[in-house]
């Protein structure tokens, strides 16, 4: 079905490809919503744009949701500043936490992250050895 696992494609074409193979499979909409972690509307959505054009369309869709607030240069400051201890960017805490991210990225760029954000940002961006858990 898909030539190739690493599709090329907005970083949501992974799970894009892999509801693309199970829809391919027969799994209905429910089943690949509840895999995928999916809403049921995005799992419909995603139906939709299989049944139209193949597992290419579904890959091939662009972004969806708000717009980044962070450049990719602040992103590439954020991961170098974290991969260093706090005290170097004018930090007291000895160790990184979420929530020291957090206040990082409040200070430093004036915005105003979700906890869940910020766990988020500092997955997708391989941060979490330099992360301190169950520090508050």
């Amino acid at each position: 079905m898909i030539a190739n696992d690493k599709p090329r494609g907005s970083r949501w074409s992974g799970r894009r490809a892999r509801a693309a193979r199970m829809l391919a499979a027969g799994r209905s909409i429910t089943q690949v919503a509840s895999v995928l972690d999916l809403s049921p509307a995005t799992a419909r959505r995603y139906g939709d744009a299989f049944a139209a054009g193949g597992a290419q369309a579904l890959i091939a869709m662009g972004d969806v949701g708000r717009r980044p607030r962070l450049t990719s240069e602040d992103l590439a400051r954020i991961v170098q500043s974290v991969r260093q201890p706090p005290m170097k960017v004018g930090l007291t805490e000895k160790y990184w936490t979420s929530e020291l991210v957090q206040r990082f990225i409040a200070r430093d760029f004036q915005i105003c992250y979700s906890y869940s954000h910020i766990n988020r940002l500092i997955r997708d961006h391989g941060l979490q050895h330099w992360i301190r858990h169950g520090v508050r």
